[in-house]
């Protein structure tokens, strides 16, 4: 087991964790509520979908081979990780249901009853992570071991998936959640969020909040 002296570690900031966790349950609880209203086709499911499971997998795939990993290393009990690893597991066979759904044009009902399970399964996974993995992350790791977790989403991201990712990341987001996640970038990436990204993307197809 690696050890870290107590002037290498600091407080990790969450923020961008949290933000990430509420968007996937954001976007699909907008996708259980177009099923339940009857959409199981169109351009704005299909490019809603094809974002979601793209960020999800850069996410997962950061956490386990950044995150859960150096987690091991250092924890003296590894438990809570064996869960993240299984439910990470379990999540991948319910998002195959729910693309199979999609891509074969399945009936709403049929695209619900998918929806449904991923949405209780990943809220349940989230809630977990932020219960157990975080404190834990907030213990054990350095500063420059979780900006390495963060560092590795932005590499798989890609200079140009930015302009797609914090306009979804914050659709729907409250102000203080807003200013927290763009005090994490660079004043022009703000500027260009407000002016370029942000208008682009409430101008093309996208999962929106079902009318009240």
């Amino acid at each position: 087991m690696s050890t870290t002296t107590p002037g290498e570690r600091s407080r990790v900031d969450t923020t961008m964790m949290y933000a990430v966790h509420d968007a996937f349950q954001r976007d699909l609880e907008r996708l259980t509520a177009m099923a339940r209203s009857g959409a199981a086709s169109g351009e704005a499911l299909q490019v809603g979908w094809a974002r979601f499971q793209k960020f999800l997998h850069i996410h997962h795939t950061a956490e386990d081979t950044h995150l859960w990993p150096v987690l091991r290393d250092k924890a003296a009990d590894t438990d809570v990780l064996d869960r993240m690893e299984a439910e990470h597991a379990e999540l991948t066979a319910l998002l195959d249901a729910v693309d199979t759904a999609v891509s074969s044009g399945a009936s709403a009902d049929h695209l619900l009853r998918h929806a449904e399970r991923l949405t209780d399964a990943l809220a349940a996974h989230c809630e977990h992570e932020e219960e157990f993995a975080l404190p834990l992350a907030g213990a054990l790791l350095t500063v420059r071991e979780w900006d390495a977790f963060g560092g590795e989403q932005r590499r798989r991201l890609g200079p140009s998936g930015a302009a797609t990712f914090f306009p979804w990341l914050l659709d729907g987001a409250d102000d203080s959640v807003r200013r927290k996640v763009l005090g994490h970038v660079p004043p022009p990436v703000r500027l260009i969020y407000r002016a370029v990204w942000r208008p682009r993307y409430l101008r093309a197809p996208r999962w929106q909040a079902p009318a009240a």
